[in-house]
């Protein structure tokens, strides 16, 4: 398979700016809390207390991490519920700073997204939902972690199914033009589908050429009777 094979190389070449993937409900973020002052920071990290929405880990040397609840929010120690879907990671950490500056000097907040996942449909060679851990995933890195395209997939209608606000939205992505890079859907998100539709040509040639090969598996029968019966 050929991918962005469309390019016109009298234009300059750009690319999609990444402004970051979207935070929604059910996400899991690893948040660390750190500074000069250890004793003052502790009380503000999940390791020291047990909390509903918090996912601990059996190991303490784990990684323990904060499930965005319903209602959009995280609920820190100290600082409490924390709203944090359809921002960015790194919004959520200047937020988080900000807030932490009235009680710490100089806090840095450090955030990982955890449950990283892309769910691919049809003509995929690894159909099925994947988990990953790039933050900065674009549409040709999520083609091969589904395991590429087969032949008879329509690589100019590669379906995007997004969660926009409770709302499922779909875009047609054309990954055979060079164009696709300065696309504002080059970059996935969290929790998109891919769906790799069948190409309508290629399928009516596969039927073609099975129709051919019962054809000339009857006639290679009958040629085997005629042998047999009248030589």
């Amino acid at each position: 398979m050929i991918y962005m094979d469309k390019v016109d190389y009298n234009q300059e070449i750009k690319q999609a700016q990444y402004n970051g993937s979207l935070i929604q409900t059910g996400d899991e973020l690893n948040i660390q809390i750190t500074g000069y002052d250890e004793l003052a920071i502790k009380p503000f990290n999940i390791n020291t207390i047990s909390n509903t929405n918090v996912k601990e880990a059996s190991d303490a040397s784990a990684v323990q991490s904060y499930i965005v609840n319903k209602q959009g929010e995280i609920t820190m120690p100290v600082l409490g519920n924390i709203p944090v879907t359809g921002k960015t990671i790194d919004e959520v950490k200047v937020d988080l700073e900000e807030r932490l500056k009235k009680y710490l000097v100089e806090p840095i907040v450090i955030i990982k997204p955890m449950n990283l996942k892309i769910i691919f449909l049809g003509k995929f060679g690894a159909a099925g939902m994947k988990v990953h851990d790039n933050e900065k995933l674009n549409i040709l890195q999520a083609i091969a972690l589904g395991g590429g395209t087969s032949e008879d997939a329509d690589l100019k209608n590669i379906r995007l199914i997004r969660n926009v606000n409770g709302v499922d939205e779909t875009y047609v992505l054309d990954v055979t033009d060079y164009a696709i890079t300065t696309s504002p859907y080059y970059y996935l998100q969290n929790n998109d589908i891919l769906y790799a539709v069948p190409d309508k040509n290629a399928q009516i040639t596969a039927n073609k050429n099975a129709y051919w090969m019962k054809g000339m598996a009857g006639f290679g029968f009958l040629i085997t009777i005629y042998t047999l019966f009248f030589r």
